[in-house]
């Protein structure tokens, strides 16, 4: 399915110099009305600038990010008004843009919200959640836990995600422990308001169809880097998601500092130890500036090469 609304300004982030890059996306963001959308194409993940997006116009935008394989993503950004009801917040969020608006009344009529406390747990793993919960606000993390107790980050959720969409359709336990990684507010809806919606409104059920076969394609990305990718060059995957589009040693985005050596393994699916290793090696060349081994600063373009593997023996 199509992006439901034809963009009123299109850029092609590949062209961009680095140095400007960010500046030239917020200030084309910034000339959008309310409602207007920007179409970004970028040939990688794009989370670093969601992260930067975030941090530059807190609330004041909607995410819709596809990967169409082969190098290709399309970014969706829509200028919204950050005080907008709950009815105008479930149009933004991607599997209900094209929903009827009898069903978005529906389903906010049902609609609770919810606060969390960093490091407070939505839910675990296995445990039977009756709501499709969507991030208002925060982050959200998803974790496993391994039989000898090992913690491994496999996915972060922001505005506008949703959360426990497969115990919303197939009625099991959760797949992953989801749990609050700064202050976050959710919005829950009944499973049941949403499977009833969803075989009434068939643009809505084709919409989380296309969510799940995005979520299905990043699946597939995260077991190739599990597969193939050493421990070094799955660091600086991780850390490539907090780098400024800058060129040369620069301030790691917001969270950086925070994150700890054994939350970069677990993101990395690795050991403290290894990852540790890997951030020393990073520091000594100079892609990474360290404080009390906690990230600071961060330089992309040396980062980059670790990450596409490009002079990155194995640690």
């Amino acid at each position: 399915m199509p992006f439901n609304r034809p963009a009123g300004i299109t850029l092609d982030a590949r062209s961009l110099e680095p140095a400007t890059r960010t500046e030239h996306i917020v200030e084309s963001f910034d000339k959008l009305q309310l409602g207007g959308v920007m179409e970004i194409v970028e040939e990688t993940d794009p989370r670093a600038l969601r992260n930067e997006m975030m941090q530059l116009r807190p609330g004041r935008f909607s995410w819709d990010a596809r990967n169409f394989g082969g190098n290709r993503w399309t970014v969706r950004l829509e200028r919204i008004d950050e005080n907008a009801g709950v009815e105008s917040f479930l149009q933004r969020v991607p599997p209900f843009s094209t929903a009827k608006a009898s069903t978005i009344k529906e389903l906010a009529s049902q609609t609770a919200e919810r606060s969390y406390e960093a490091g407070e747990t939505l839910f675990d793993e296995g445990e039977v959640w009756p709501y499709l919960g969507i991030v208002r606000t925060g982050k959200v993390i998803y974790t496993l836990l391994s039989p000898d107790g090992k913690t491994h980050t496999i996915g972060e959720r922001l505005a506008h995600d949703t959360i426990n969409e497969s115990g919303t359709f197939d009625g099991g336990g959760a797949t992953t422990r989801a749990e609050a990684l700064t202050q976050a507010t959710l919005l829950t809806i009944p499973s049941e308001a949403v499977l009833h919606a969803c075989r009434n409104d068939a643009e809505l059920a084709l919409g989380f169809l296309i969510a799940a076969s995005q979520a299905r394609r990043r699946s597939i990305d995260t077991i190739a880097d599990l597969a193939f990718a050493h421990v070094l060059q799955r660091v600086a995957k991780f850390l490539l998601g907090y780098a400024r589009a800058s060129i040369g040693m620069t301030r790691g985005l917001p969270g950086v500092e925070h994150l700890s050596q054994a939350q970069i393994a677990a993101a990395a699916g690795t050991v403290r130890d290894m990852a540790a290793r890997a951030l020393l090696r990073l520091k000594n060349a100079g892609a990474v500036d360290l404080d009390r081994g906690r990230v600071k600063a961060i330089d992309r373009a040396r980062l980059e090469a670790f990450a596409h593997n490009v002079q990155a023996p194995p640690v």
